[in-house]
């Protein structure tokens, strides 16, 4: 019996790492917008915890599926969940991201904010 390419341990560690470069990309741009001197709205820090919790989220993943010292909290089912639970929390983000950035979008700032955007679609 043939594996299935969903659960080849090289595709799921490599989609985990390209994943977390994405957030640090996200975190990266949204510290450059804030440090523009505009007052943050919600959706600018919004993104802020969802990173912060994607990052939980893979490096619990990446560690109980590869090191033999997590390797007792190592679960599918709560993989699954987590991994859904994250779709949710980033398609939310980009929601409000995308309101915040049809409502007042000007200068530097809607361009970083539309990259923004586009990174957290990525992600999804």
């Amino acid at each position: 019996m043939q594996r299935s390419w969903l659960l080849d341990p090289r595709r799921k560690t490599l989609e985990h790492l390209v994943e977390l470069a994405l957030v640090i990309v996200v975190l990266i741009l949204t510290g450059i917008y804030l440090n523009m001197g505009i007052r943050p709205t919600r959706s600018e820090i919004m993104v802020i915890p969802i990173g912060v919790k994607s990052i939980i989220i893979i490096g619990y993943q990446l560690l109980s599926e590869h090191t033999a010292r997590f390797s007792r909290w190592r679960s599918p089912k709560a993989n699954t969940i987590l991994n859904c639970i994250e779709v949710v929390f980033w398609l939310a983000a980009i929601i409000v991201k995308f309101m915040g950035v049809s409502r007042t979008c000007t200068g530097n700032s809607c361009a970083v904010n539309v990259i923004i955007l586009l990174v957290a679609l990525s992600i999804l």
